[in-house]
């Protein structure tokens, strides 16, 4: 009699600093969407041979240790770090399970200290294109807000060590074109400290919002979208996701694209590679699309040089 085939079932951690666990699923936002499916194509199919765990922070930053401590000590077969923040707390508690992270700067953010060739344990997605999207994002804004004199960056808390970072060269930048920066980071992810935030931008006479990446930020989209609307706030944004909902622009990378990167990343090392021979990949493409109705709402009108070069045009 021949043997049975015994199905070999994998176990992964996701582990996000804001989005709840239960929203951690292939009806999650659009990059969840793609990488569950791409998963799927490539034979890891959840409630079949792959078991999944999720941790959320609940966009509370200080929870990120205990929970990050909580996936670590299941000892899954790998962990996917949705943020910089993340995979910085996971890094000093294992050197051994792999860890895929999707990060700014890795290197800034002192994950690894070779993109090419990952330090034991790490490897992921940069979706870090330097200081120079971010002037783009700010030269962009400035075509569609010709006014636009003072940018309020509201920066998701996971993301905060980048713009640190880059803080000076940014304001150097957007002073050449007669611009002034200033930044506000949310306490918490929630309402509340979302208004205040806007709340402040009214009494200090901001005429112009950009949002950082972050999952804070992301998942609390709507939320953004819909102050900035309230309070006539012009606003430029790093995902489509955003403009999809209402948002007057983004340009950025497309989130899809980086998660169904992560999900290859995650079934090649299931398979049996490790991460130090996977290379950080970097994001090259970034899309540009613009909302019209929104645009026109704010009496603001696209160049004609934009609505060519855009990816999309929201009607």
């Amino acid at each position: 009699m021949g043997s049975k085939s015994v199905t070999v079932i994998n176990r992964i951690a996701i582990v996000d600093p804001a989005i709840r666990a239960e929203e951690l699923t292939i009806n999650g936002h659009a990059g969840l969407k793609a990488y569950f499916v791409a998963l799927t194509n490539r034979g890891h199919i959840e409630g079949q041979n792959l078991t999944v765990e999720r941790y959320s922070g609940l966009g509370q930053p200080e929870r990120l240790a205990d929970i990050c401590r909580a996936a670590v000590t299941s000892h899954p077969d790998l962990i996917f770090a949705i943020g910089g923040a993340v995979a910085r707390h996971l890094k000093p508690l294992t050197a051994t399970i792999p860890i895929i992270a999707i990060s700014n700067d890795p290197i800034a953010g002192k994950l690894v200290t070779n993109l090419a060739r990952p330090d034991a344990n790490i490897t992921g997605v940069s979706v870090d294109a330097g200081l120079e999207l971010i002037s783009k994002r700010v030269g962009v804004f400035r075509e569609v807000v010709r006014k636009l004199a003072h940018v309020r960056v509201l920066i998701a808390s996971s993301g905060l060590l980048i713009w640190e970072t880059n803080k000076t060269r940014l304001e150097e930048d957007a002073a050449k074109l007669g611009i002034s920066v200033s930044f506000a980071v949310p306490e918490k992810a929630n309402r509340v400290s979302y208004e205040r935030a806007f709340d402040l931008m009214v009494a200090d006479r901001v005429d112009g919002l950009m949002a950082s990446e972050g999952s804070e930020n992301t998942t609390n989209r709507q939320l953004i979208v819909d102050l900035a609307a309230r309070h006539r706030m012009p606003a430029i944004y790093p995902y489509r996701e955003y403009a999809e909902v209402g948002g007057l622009l983004s340009y950025g990378i497309n989130l899809a694209d980086v998660f169904r990167r992560v999900a290859n990343i995650t079934a090649d090392i299931l398979k049996g590679t490790k991460p130090a021979d996977i290379p950080f990949y970097q994001q090259t493409k970034f899309e540009l699309v613009l909302n019209r109705k929104t645009a026109k709402s704010l009496g603001l009108d696209f160049p004609n040089a934009l609505l060519a070069a855009a990816d999309e045009v929201i009607e």
